[in-house]
């Protein structure tokens, strides 16, 4: 099979998947690593791919953030709510993040009598139907993709608060801290965790060594990651040395089985 033949195939792959491993590209065009590797090359110095550790993704500019309404609710996705709903504690006052993530983790807190202050038009719904707990909307405009209220007077109303626990989504995050391909998310996001004394991440796995242009903030600044399989060796001795708790919950899972086995 001719290059040209490879790279569109690579591409045509990304469009559906978004990433690529390199030991896809072995397994699917039958070709060796270094043969991969100089595939992606060449597709990056013509700027229809960035390659990663392992693989490639395609660039920022190519990548479009999934409608909220139209993002996978995954079986990982509803561990790693129902987990962080556990570390909730009882009489607290709590910041929540909009994602899919932290609105699948409303439907585990119907026995929590807590605070909640969002900026999210689908968690506000779902904890209206438990009486004890009290939900706070914040103020703003309200944006129809990510069914939130986002802008000036969010973050101004933001300053009135300081709460014990933020649960925030992630767009994208590495060794350097998490980043979003919205500016406004990003600011808005920024702001929440300068708002909580404990801030707790829900990200899946496929959020993992994703770079997106507008920076939240840096790792150090997370307190607890919850996600669904382990991060890779170097990325989670990162995690390790500043001090952050990994849950892993595919993990924990095995250990129950394990002992009760």
């Amino acid at each position: 099979m001719y290059q040209e033949q490879r790279l569109t195939l690579i591409l045509k792959y990304l469009d559906s998947n978004k990433e690529i491993l390199l030991e896809e590209i072995c397994e699917m065009l039958s070709v060796s690593k270094d043969t991969a590797r100089r595939d992606l090359v060449k597709l990056e110095e013509r700027g229809e791919i960035m390659r990663i550790k392992g693989g490639a993704t395609l660039p920022t500019s190519n990548r479009e953030l999934i409608d909220y309404k139209e993002r996978d609710l995954t079986e990982g996705k509803e561990k790693i709510a129902k987990r962080a709903s556990s570390l909730i504690r009882e009489n607290s006052d709590l910041l929540m993040d909009t994602s899919s993530t932290c609105a699948l983790m409303s439907k585990f807190m119907f026995d929590k009598q807590v605070n909640v202050i969002t900026n999210s038009i689908d968690i506000v719904d779902l904890l209206g139907e438990f009486d004890e707990i009290n939900t706070f909307m914040l103020p703003g405009k309200f944006n129809r993709k990510n069914r939130n209220l986002v802008g000036p007077r969010t973050l101004e109303t933001l300053n009135d608060y300081r709460v014990d626990q933020l649960f925030l989504g992630a767009c994208g995050i590495n060794a350097e801290g998490l980043t979003s391909p919205d500016e406004e998310e990003a600011f808005l996001k920024k702001k929440m965790i300068s708002c909580a004394r404990q801030v707790v991440l829900l990200a899946d796995h496929s959020k993992f060594e994703k770079i997106f242009l507008h920076k939240v903030c840096n790792i150090k600044d997370i307190d607890v990651i919850i996600t669904d399989k382990d991060p890779d060796e170097e990325f989670k001795r990162n995690i390790i040395e500043n001090n952050i708790h990994l849950i892993v919950v595919e993990e924990e899972m095995e250990l129950f089985l394990d002992e009760k086995n």
